[in-house]
């Protein structure tokens, strides 16, 4: 059997709002996102296990287990007449969760990624779906990365922009300006895409064009901004308290879902999951992707652009992906943390305060000034590439994971840049 062709812009670019559903499924701490999955068409677990027709939480009880839980979430690129089974998993991630620890993880894998397929020869890892199915794409991420799978959740369509609008929006820092004059529409032309960099309430669609653009960056950034809309629609569904108002509305969700969901998780199963989730503070989350230095670029010998995995970085990620350590500014890097404070708000004496406060726990303030202009929320600047580190930042200074953005630039002279916005409260 010949390996799958490669996709056209449109096909490859279908699916990051999509995998904001699925990852919802258990990160999002709303039952909203929770409900819509739950009455979704799905393969049970046994025949006994039927649909449920409503929610009702005292009945949903806690989940019992003490194993850590693995989940691959599979995005398939599936057109209209084509049968699953002949779709590529165009968007793969792993999530975990440990009910004893109370920790999770995300792990994005790329769709290039090149690798030895069980009983087959090296090829994409999108490519195990189309040979194998659900259960194909798990042996082969087990084969490859050691991480041991029983449940998948597999998605060809669904409306996450819809589910954005209902929770009102998600807010997002956008590190640069996106200026994407060919981005698709839906009739096979062309819905120009800018947004500057700084602060955003994106709506529904907005977040969609958000993480399909293409405009001078890399699959790696997309990976980024795809986790980004996860955790930031997550924020949104555990602020809002009045998100059970969201459930009445549940018969136009599962008119826009139809079909688009299939997993081996059975539904109480599945709430269970998503309310143990809850529990999960955020610097016990951790956010990984097999990114550029992870792998390293390769052309096959019949032309086509691959990645190769760079094993023993990936066997780093694996291990932070099953225990995620917000670590100390020196742990990690082996060098203290270098940062820059910017005051963006009226109150004066805030960067000074922040900067004594910092050096107390090592971490080395090369200036403080003011921000060039009013933020509404603090942002985290992570230049050099110091994911733990940065998480180490936010729970220092009292702020969520959404206020860390990531923009790799070796060429700033500090490691992190602090911006204080007016939510900002000084410890």
């Amino acid at each position: 059997m010949m390996p799958p062709s490669s996709t056209s812009r449109r096909r490859r670019t279908r699916w990051p709002i999509v995998f904001v559903i699925a990852a919802l499924i258990l990160l999002a701490a709303g039952l909203a996102a929770l409900s819509a999955v739950l009455l979704s068409p799905r393969i049970p677990i046994n025949p006994s296990d039927a649909p449920l027709t409503s929610l009702d939480l005292p009945t949903i009880g806690t989940w019992q287990g003490r194993e850590r839980i693995n989940v691959l979430l599979i995005g398939i690129d599936q057109r209209t007449g084509e049968p699953p089974a002949a779709a590529r998993s165009d968007a793969l991630m792993l999530l975990t969760l440990d009910p004893v620890a109370r920790s999770a993880g995300l792990l994005s894998i790329p769709h290039d990624l090149y690798v030895p397929l069980p009983g087959r020869d090296l090829d994409r890892v999108n490519a195990a779906h189309v040979y194998g199915g659900p259960a194909y794409v798990m042996q082969t991420i087990e084969y490859n990365f050691g991480i041991p799978l029983r449940f998948y959740i597999r998605v060809n369509f669904a409306a996450a922009a819809r589910l954005i609008d209902l929770a009102g929006g998600v807010e997002i820092y956008n590190d640069r300006d996106i200026d994407d004059p060919n981005f698709p529409d839906e009739a096979y032309g062309y819905a120009p895409f800018r947004l500057p960099a700084g602060w955003h309430r994106l709506d529904g669609w907005s977040a969609l064009k958000y993480m399909r653009t293409r405009s001078g960056d890399s699959d790696f950034d997309r990976l980024r901004r795809q986790q980004q809309v996860v955790m930031a629609l997550r924020e949104a569904l555990r602020r809002n308290e009045g998100l059970v108002a969201l459930l009445p509305r549940l018969p136009q969700m599962l008119q826009t879902l139809g079909d688009a969901v299939q997993t081996n998780l059975g539904t109480l199963e599945l709430a269970q999951l998503a309310l143990l989730a809850t529990e999960i503070p955020d610097e016990r989350i951790a956010q990984l992707a097999i990114d550029e230095t992870a792998t390293q670029t390769w052309t096959t010998p019949q032309g086509g652009s691959v990645l190769i995995p760079l094993r023993e970085r990936v066997r780093e990620l694996r291990a932070q992906f099953y225990d995620p350590q917000p670590r100390a500014p020196e742990a990690a890097a082996g060098a203290p943390l270098r940062v820059v404070i910017q005051n963006g708000t009226l109150r004066t004496g805030l960067a000074a305060g922040t900067k004594a406060y910092l050096e107390a726990r090592g971490v080395v303030v090369l200036g403080i000034g003011d921000a060039p202009q009013r933020y509404a929320r603090s942002t985290i600047v992570d230049y050099k590439g110091r994911p733990e580190q940065t998480k180490w930042l936010a729970a220092e200074l009292g702020l969520p994971l959404t206020s860390i953005a990531t923009a790799p630039n070796p060429t700033q002279a500090p490691d992190v840049l602090i911006i204080l916005g007016d939510d900002f409260q000084p410890r």
